[in-house]
């Protein structure tokens, strides 16, 4: 969030660039992961405005969107990857896990 927030745009830097595409699966995947394994949200409007305003920005891009991949899979395929993920038992965990895997999908 500090870092982005250097920039007076959307982006990484002060124009889309190859730093916003090089870091877009990465962040995409701590977005799915810390929700649905620790309950938290990187993509809050209120607490992270600036990472907000670059996933809004981003999926307004249409090769974005082309390419962007969902919650759902991020989280149920990341873990054999990474040797496991492994969730606390904080209501918010068992919140977002229930909306990942069963709906609704308003995240």
């Amino acid at each position: 969030e500090s870092k982005i927030s250097e920039t007076s745009g959307p982006y990484m830097l002060e124009e889309f660039s190859t730093a916003d595409v090089i870091f877009a699966p990465y962040i995409e995947r701590m977005n799915a992961s810390l929700y649905y394994y620790k309950g938290y949200t990187i993509r809050d409007p209120e607490t992270r405005p600036k990472i907000a305003s670059w996933f809004d920005a981003m999926e307004k891009r249409t090769a974005y969107r082309g390419t962007q991949s969902d919650v759902h899979t991020h989280v149920h395929d990341l873990p054999p990857q990474m040797g496991g993920c492994y969730s606390n038992t904080l209501c918010e965990t068992i919140a977002n896990q229930k909306k990942v895997d069963t709906g609704p999908w308003d995240m």
